[in-house]
């Protein structure tokens, strides 16, 4: 297959260190794929809180311009020297690298309008043809930050406490938590009928109201006082930190998405109960941090690598067979008004029901003969 690649595009991202929100648009050269990497043309992509963060604080150093957009849906169009396994032509799903840019253009994906970025061998998988790009675009970071968390620790017939069941991550950590990893019995939460709605959806066999119920004293009930064997908690939030700590059995495990207690944010830290409610049961603290992943990958050894690779296969086996399916509840054009509304919105912290999809580039999204793939029965408790 022969694919003319341009020479730059018209990205979405900032042009200066601590930029914050809004994006703008930027033209930046299409780049040449190293030993271990894949040029994508992309053809749809999501929204997710670390590009929002990313132009807030650049954090990862970079030298602007960069443009964002690291999850990836599309086609690969040139391949690095070392690169195997992955064709010219070949559909994929795959992450950029967060220290690199990302595939978002700035002027809807029209006729002729392509976005580009470069991913690691073993970030790339090939996406089945039932799944869409638009949903195989949905899954890459939020589903690597429920599978690091998850993947590793459920065991068969767990007590499992995911917080947020309705959100991004939370959504997808339910499914697999419930559907593949064998958790005996999984509990969610949510402050809205709809996200509470798709927690029970997902998998979750109680959800409760974090707004109105004292769920430590419900979860509590639940387990005859012995508490859960798991919490994960990805929703960055102190409060919810301190009161999932509280549902954590004696000796358990409390895993946390990103830095955890006292650093909700980059800049401040602040005294934090949670070590100290673990501590008194025993239980023990897990980080989970994607940026240590993604941030040097050149860095990272093979078992890292085939984790993460593992992960990303997953990904695509479990959406095939309908286990762990993304739920899109807004797509958008790639444009810079678009993606600015949709980064405003996470960043305020208004409740966004799963996931954001953008498409990059109309032509090949909605082009491609897949269709969804299929969504599994509502689970009841």
């Amino acid at each position: 297959m022969t694919q003319t690649i341009p020479e730059s595009f018209l990205g979405v991202g900032y042009t200066s260190c601590r930029a914050g929100l809004p994006l703008e648009a930027v033209r930046v050269p299409v780049p040449q794929p190293a030993a271990d990497q894949v040029l994508i043309r992309v053809a749809a992509s999501s929204l997710n809180p670390l590009e929002y963060k990313l132009a807030d604080l650049n954090f990862m150093g970079r030298t602007p311009p960069v443009v964002l957009g690291l999850d990836l849906a599309g086609v690969v169009v040139a391949v690095g020297h070392a690169v195997g396994g992955v064709d010219i032509g070949d559909d994929v799903a795959a992450m950029a690298d967060l220290n690199g840019d990302g595939g978002w253009v700035a002027t809807g994906g029209g006729r002729g309008v392509s976005g580009y970025a470069l991913a690691r061998q073993f970030l790339t998988v090939h996406k089945p043809a039932s799944v869409t790009f638009r949903d195989a675009a949905a899954l890459p970071m939020c589903f690597l930050s429920a599978f690091a968390g998850l993947y590793p620790a459920v065991q068969t017939g767990d007590a499992v406490y995911i917080p947020g069941g309705g959100g991004g991550v939370g959504h997808l950590a339910v499914q697999m938590a419930a559907r593949t990893l064998g958790a005996g019995s999984v509990i969610s939460s949510g402050s809205t009928p709809e996200s509470i709605a798709l927690a029970r959806q997902s998998g979750a066999r109680h959800v409760f109201d974090y707004k109105r119920d004292d769920i430590p004293a419900e979860i509590a009930k639940l387990t005859g006082g012995r508490g859960v064997d798991l919490v994960f908690d990805a929703t960055y939030s102190e409060h919810s930190f301190v009161e999932t700590a509280k549902t954590v059995r004696r000796g358990g495990s409390w895993i946390v998405l990103g830095v955890g207690p006292g650093k909700t944010t980059r800049l401040t830290e602040t005294r934090s109960p949670v070590p100290a409610i673990l501590a008194e049961r025993a239980a023990k603290h897990v980080n989970v941090n994607l940026l240590r992943y993604f941030s040097e990958p050149a860095t990272l050894d093979s078992e890292a690598r085939t984790f993460l690779q593992r992960g990303m296969a997953l990904a695509m086996e479990w959406a095939e067979q309908g286990l762990v399916v993304p739920h899109v509840s807004q797509t958008i054009d790639s444009t810079v008004e678009a993606i600015n509304a949709g980064l405003q919105s996470l960043k305020a912290g208004h409740s966004v029901l799963g996931k954001v999809a953008v498409i990059v580039d109309r032509d090949l999204a909605l082009g491609a003969s897949s269709e969804p793939s299929p969504q599994r029965p509502t689970d009841h408790p």
